[in-house]
């Protein structure tokens, strides 16, 4: 099971919200957010990247969605091998590991770079907030779902309001099979 961290596992847009308004005050809030990536109207790829990367080297700042923990718990208990995959830069590894060792967040394996589909000849579902990882992964026959948010909530995957709501649609996807 590969599992998202950002806006997955804890809030990355509000986070991301906050420091992109000190470079442009003219940013709207994560609510106003319809596109995925609406950031490239308001700063830089440069800009942009610079504040992802050191949003993630400050991940120990941060906490889970309170529901984090006990789905991935429950993703093992079924018998998951999870996969915490996200588009971050490699020197984020060990800050990534920090965090999600710090709040007892269970995995097994930590996938960073910008291309997950890569794993996807070996996995069973994805769950992500990205409109595009979710669509591939539909496409590949993979089971995709995520958390609604504003840049996704108009696509065509199954789409909740937690982490407990997805967690159930995953079991009923097993007794599929």
């Amino acid at each position: 099971m590969i599992v998202d961290i950002d806006n997955t596992l804890w809030d990355l847009a509000s986070v991301l919200y906050e420091r992109m308004r000190k470079v442009n005050p003219a940013l709207t809030p994560p609510s106003e957010w319809h596109e995925f990536d609406l950031w490239k109207r308001y700063v830089s790829p440069r800009v942009f990247f610079s504040i992802i990367r050191d949003i993630h080297m400050d991940q120990g700042m941060f906490t889970p969605y309170p529901d984090a923990g006990p789905f991935l718990a429950s993703l093992k208990e079924i018998g998951f091998h999870i996969v915490i995959a996200s588009h971050r830069v490699k020197e984020a590894l060990d800050a990534t590991v920090r965090w999600l060792l710090t709040h007892n967040l269970v995995f097994d394996e930590i996938h960073l770079s910008y291309d997950k589909t890569v794993l996807f000849d070996r996995c069973w579902g994805v769950v992500d907030d990205s409109p595009l990882t979710l669509y591939k992964a539909k496409k590949a026959g993979i089971v995709a779902a995520g958390l609604e948010m504003p840049w996704n909530e108009y696509e065509d995957y199954p789409l909740f309001g937690n982490l407990g709501e997805i967690l159930q649609y995953l079991k009923g996807k097993l007794n599929h099979f």
